[in-house]
C-alpha cells in the first residue's frame, strides 16, 4: 500500500507543477515533502483507483461516487466501456489494481486494445488479473508502470494466445519476467522493451520465434555481442529499432551477424556510436536487410554535405531500397555509386567498395568544375567608321548608358547611335553564328556579349517625313542600303 501512495503522491505533485507552469519533479525528490506543500484538497482529489473505476471515471456519464460503484448501480451509457468500445486508453489515472473479480470482464468484454500507460500498477498479479478477464485482448500497453519486480513464486502467468502486441517501455521489467510472460503469450509479434536500463541481455533457455518486431530504444547496450544475443533470443526478427543506444563499432564477426539475423529487413541505429565505415559494411552480410535508418551517428560527422552523406551510405550498402525513410531509386543508386568513385579517385588508400564499383561503372573522369559567377566585363572590338577600339566592356551597364559613353568618340547623341552585336563564334559550317541590332534598353549581359565579340556603331539616318498617302512607311535602317552596308562591314 505504501508504494501505491508513493505513486499517487508523485502523480499529484506532477499534475500540480504542470498546472502552475513548473518543471517536472526531479528524480530523488522527497514526494512526501512535496505533497505537504500542496493544498490539502489537491492531495485528496487523486485517490488510488482500480482499472474499472478509472474506466467509469473516463467513459461513464454517472455522477456516483466512484469508490461506491458496484454491479447493483452500474448503468451502461452509450459511450461506456464494454458497450461498443474495442480500444480503451486510460493514461495517468493512478490505477493500482484490477479491481474486484469479474469487474474487468463485465466492462471490457469487447476490448481488443488496452492502453494503461503511466499508472501505478506495481504488482504482476494485478496485471495478470486484468489480462485473464479480457479474452479478446490483442494489444496491451503497460508503459511507465513500476513493474520492476519478479513474478512471485507460485503465481501463474495466464495464457493469452490472442495477444499480438506487448509494450513494456519504462517499466524496468527484468529479463526473467519478460521471458515468463512470453511463454504464455506464444503469438506476440511486436515487443517494446525501450528505456528499461538494460546494459546486457540475459538469454532464456529457449528462443521466441514469434517475435518479429523489437523496439529497444534508449537502453544501455554498448557491445554488438549483446545485440547478437537479441537476435538469438528472437531469431525471426524482421525489424530491430535501437535508437539512442550507445553502441560502438561492430566487433562481432560478419559470420555471426549473418547467422543471427537471418530474417532482418529493417534496422534503426540512429543516434548510436557507430563510427567506422568498416562496421557499416558488415551489414552487407544481412541478406534480407532492405531498410536502414542511421541519423546522428559519428560515422557521418565529417561529411557536411547532406547529399554526399546519403550517397556515401547508399554506395556502401548495395542491397538497401530505403534509407532514413526515403526510397532509393535505381537512378539515385547509380548517381551515388558514381559519386563514390569520384570521391575516392585521388585518394591513396581506396576502400574495397571502390574497386567493386569500378568494375561496374569503370574509372570515371572528375566532374568539370563550371564557374557560374556572373560575367561583369567582356573583351570586345568596337568599330565606328574607320576607327576600331579594343575595350573591356562593362556588361552590367544598360544599352542607353553604353551609348552615352560613345558620345565623345563618335560625336553622335545617344538617340542617333545604332549598335550591332556580332557573335564571332563560328557554327558547324564555319559561318558567324549571330548578328543582332541592340534595340532595347536592358543590361548588355542579357544580349550574351562575350570575349572576342564585335560591336558595330552606326549613325542612325535622318527620319523621312511620312507621306499622307502611306500609312506604314518603311522603318529606319531596314532598307536595301542598310543591308548592303551591314554585309560590307561583316566582310571587312
Amino acid at each position: 500500500m505504501r508504494s501505491n501512495w508513493r505513486c499517487i503522491h508523485r502523480t499529484v505533485v506532477r499534475k500540480h507543477r504542470q498546472r502552475e507552469g513548473h518543471a517536472s519533479l526531479p528524480e530523488g525528490t522527497n514526494t512526501n515533502t512535496a505533497v505537504s506543500q500542496l493544498p490539502k484538497k489537491m492531495v485528496e482529489e487523486k485517490p488510488a483507483l482500480s482499472l474499472p473505476q478509472a474506466l467509469w471515471q473516463k467513459y461513464s456519464t454517472l455522477d456516483d461516487d466512484l469508490p461506491k460503484l458496484n454491479s447493483s448501480n452500474i448503468f451502461i451509457a452509450s459511450n461506456a466501456p464494454g458497450k461498443t468500445a474495442s480500444v480503451l486508453a486510460v493514461h495517468d489515472f493512478g490505477i493500482t489494481c484490477g479491481g474486484e473479480e469479474g469487474e474487468v470482464s463485465r466492462l471490457c468484454g469487447q476490448v481488443t486494445e488496452l492502453d494503461i500507460t503511466q499508472n501505478c500498477i506495481s504488482q504482476w498479479q494485478e496485471v495478470f488479473k486484468i489480462m485473464q478477464q479480457i479474452p479478446r485482448l490483442t494489444f496491451l500497453n503497460l508503459c511507465n508502470n513500476p513493474l520492476c519486480g519478479d513474478i512471485p513464486a507460485g503465481l501463474d502467468v495466464p495464457s493469452c494466445p490472442q495477444l499480438r502486441h506487448l509494450v513494456l517501455n519504462s517499466t524496468q521489467v527484468p529479463w526473467k519476467t519478460v521471458y515468463n510472460i512470453l511463454e504464455q503469450t506464444p503469438n506476440v509479434e511486436e515487443l517494446h522493451l525501450s528505456m528499461n536500463n538494460y546494459s546486457g541481455v540475459d538469454q532464456p533457455p529457449r528462443s521466441f520465434p514469434s517475435v518479429k518486431i523489437l523496439h529497444f530504444n534508449g537502453n544501455n547496450l554498448q557491445s554488438w555481442a549483446e545485440v547478437c544475443k537479441l537476435g538469438e533470443t528472437f531469431p525471426s526478427l524482421v525489424s530491430l529499432v535501437m535508437h539512442e543506444v550507445p553502441l560502438k563499432d561492430i566487433e562481432a564477426p560478419t559470420e555471426q551477424l549473418q547467422e543471427t539475423f537471418l530474417c532482418l529487413q529493417k534496422l534503426n541505429i540512429s543516434n548510436t556510436g557507430v563510427g567506422s565505415w568498416e562496421s557499416l559494411e558488415k551489414f552487407n552480410s544481412l541478406n534480407q536487410l532492405k531498410d536502414v535508418r542511421m541519423l546522428g551517428v559519428p560515422l557521418l560527422d565529417d561529411i557536411s554535405d547532406e547529399k554526399l552523406r546519403r550517397q556515401m551510405v547508399i554506395a556502401r550498402l548495395p542491397q538497401i531500397v530505403r534509407l532514413n525513410g526515403s526510397s532509393v531509386s535505381e537512378a539515385e543508386r547509380e548517381d551515388a555509386e558514381r559519386a563514390f568513385i569520384r570521391h575516392f579517385l585521388d585518394s591513396e588508400e581506396k576502400p574495397e567498395r571502390y574497386h567493386a564499383l569500378v568494375s561496374i561503372h569503370g574509372v570515371l573522369d572528375p566532374l568539370v568544375e563550371v564557374d557560374l559567377t556572373p560575367q561583369t566585363t567582356a573583351h570586345v572590338q568596337v568599330k565606328f567608321e574607320e576607327s576600331v577600339k579594343v575595350m573591356d566592356l562593362n556588361v552590367q551597364q544598360t544599352l542607353k548608358e553604353f551609348k552615352r559613353s560613345l558620345k565623345d568618340w563618335t560625336g553622335l547623341p545617344p538617340n542617333k547611335i545604332r549598335v550591332i552585336h556580332i557573335n564571332t563564334d563560328l557554327n558547324f559550317d564555319g559561318h558567324i553564328c549571330h548578328t543582332e541590332e541592340l534595340k532595347y534598353d536592358k543590361n548588355l549581359y542579357s544580349y550574351q556579349i562575350r570575349d572576342g565579340h564585335e560591336l558595330l556603331i552606326w549613325p542612325r539616318p535622318p527620319s523621312v517625313p511620312s507621306s499622307p498617302s502611306k500609312k506604314n512607311p518603311p522603318k529606319s535602317g531596314s532598307g536595301p542600303a542598310d543591308k548592303f552596308q551591314a554585309k560590307k562591314e561583316l566582310q571587312m
